[in-house]
């Protein structure tokens, strides 16, 4: 359903209303959205104290999503409808907390993760199986790079270490090897 845009009449009868009115109309419309309320939580009742705890929360869910993925492997195509999963979920995380070295922490670990448990069984499948994939881990690496150039250079240092290993996993494999570097990745 497209967005009503409101007109100027209704904007300023609605500032006109009394200030319970508008609560009560302010509170039923932000529990209809619920990243809204959960932004709102974060903002107003946790403040930023709360950020690395849920980045580490996010990550044990990460891990064990992934370790799970693992022991019931059962193609490619299954893996990238876990990795997309997680993606929402990080960048649910950076919509509310605004975590911007979350966001580069967490997909690292995710990729890094991800490589270490299953690039050898995803090599077993053929090219066209794992092209999705491939493709889609990829596409996450260039995004990396420029949400890491963005980032101050003390910052940037701290990735250092697991983007050595992410790029060591992707010359590990000859299929994403080379389509990283059709993507321009220096791998």
């Amino acid at each position: 359903m497209p967005r009503q845009k409101l007109s100027d009449e209704l904007k300023e009868a609605i500032s006109r209303l009394p200030g319970k009115e508008k609560d009560k109309l302010l509170f039923r419309l932000v529990a209809k959205d619920e990243a809204l309320v959960e932004k709102l939580s974060y903002q107003l009742l946790e403040g930023s104290a709360t950020q690395e705890e849920r980045r580490e929360d996010l990550k044990k869910h990460i891990q064990q999503t992934l370790r799970e993925e693992a022991e019931h492997f059962y193609s490619p195509g299954y893996l990238l409808l876990d990795l997309r999963s997680i993606s929402g979920q990080i960048n649910r995380h950076v919509k509310t907390t605004r975590d911007k070295y979350g966001e580069i922490e967490l997909n690292l670990f995710m990729l890094n993760y991800t490589l270490q448990l299953h690039s050898h069984k995803v090599e077993r499948f053929s090219k066209g199986r794992r092209r999705t994939l491939d493709k889609y881990i990829i596409q996450r690496v260039a995004k990396l790079h420029k949400l890491l150039d963005k980032l101050h250079e003390d910052y940037q240092l701290d990735f250092e270490e697991d983007f050595e290993k992410l790029h060591r996993q992707l010359r590990q494999d000859e299929i994403l090897a080379k389509m990283g570097k059709e993507a321009g990745l220096e791998v």
